[in-house]
């Protein structure tokens, strides 16, 4: 919610006629999530474009990670993206006009070293979003596009917590040698969300610097 404020302020003075506001709820929670899209639906009408992009790690030994961490994360990054585009993909179907990108990550498709022995539950939530997102692709079109993004290592808060040995590892082995920042991820949803993209469905987009070529 602190994040979201400065954002809501962004797209209400861009000078594009936008209009911001905020509704929080935990995604995990299909009450919480039907609530929301409730109050959203009946102060600003159907949901056209969506993105789901909520989610949650847990840092430490996945070897040594119980049923409960483990249920977390998949309530947060695999329910949480259903509940949010399933309750969305009803209004955007009877209605002949949608757009949904779901974030993943580069870690639902590749693994290394460091996501086998920390990431676990985080990369399985991820790959599943993937194949979500081709499924629903298939049967929500044809007026529903269906999209997901799938980023490398970005410079977020998600990130700070990285050692600086593996920080310096990761730079290395990504052939543009930098993480990558938070407005490139936007700039391809942006696009997908766009009638630019309008011959694109059921796709991953990787924006990983060449990390996991």
């Amino acid at each position: 919610m602190t994040l979201a404020r400065p954002a809501a302020a962004t797209v209400g003075t861009a000078g594009e006629g936008g209009t911001a506001a905020l509704y929080r709820a935990d995604v995990g929670s299909l009450e919480e999530t039907n609530a929301m899209f409730d109050r959203i639906e009946s102060e600003l009408g159907a949901v056209q474009l969506l993105v789901t992009n909520a989610g949650i790690a847990r840092s430490g030994d996945s070897l040594a990670m119980d049923s409960g961490i483990w249920r977390e994360i998949m309530q947060v990054n695999l329910h949480g993206t259903f509940h949010c585009a399933w309750r969305a993909k009803t209004e955007m179907m009877e209605s002949g006009y949608g757009r949904i990108v779901c974030l993943s990550s580069l870690l639902g498709m590749v693994v290394n070293r460091i996501s086998a022995e920390r990431l676990i539950a985080y990369g399985t939530s991820k790959a599943a979003i993937i194949g979500f997102v081709r499924n629903c692709a298939a049967a929500f079109g044809p007026h529903v596009r269906v999209n997901c993004v799938a980023p490398g290592y970005v410079d977020t808060d998600m990130t700070a917590d990285v050692s600086d040995e593996a920080r310096a590892m990761l730079i290395e082995a990504t052939p543009l040698k930098r993480l990558g920042q938070v407005d490139e991820i936007a700039e391809m949803v942006r696009f997908l969300l766009s009638d630019r993209s309008s011959f694109t469905t059921g796709q991953t987009h990787v924006l990983s610097g060449g990390l996991g070529m």
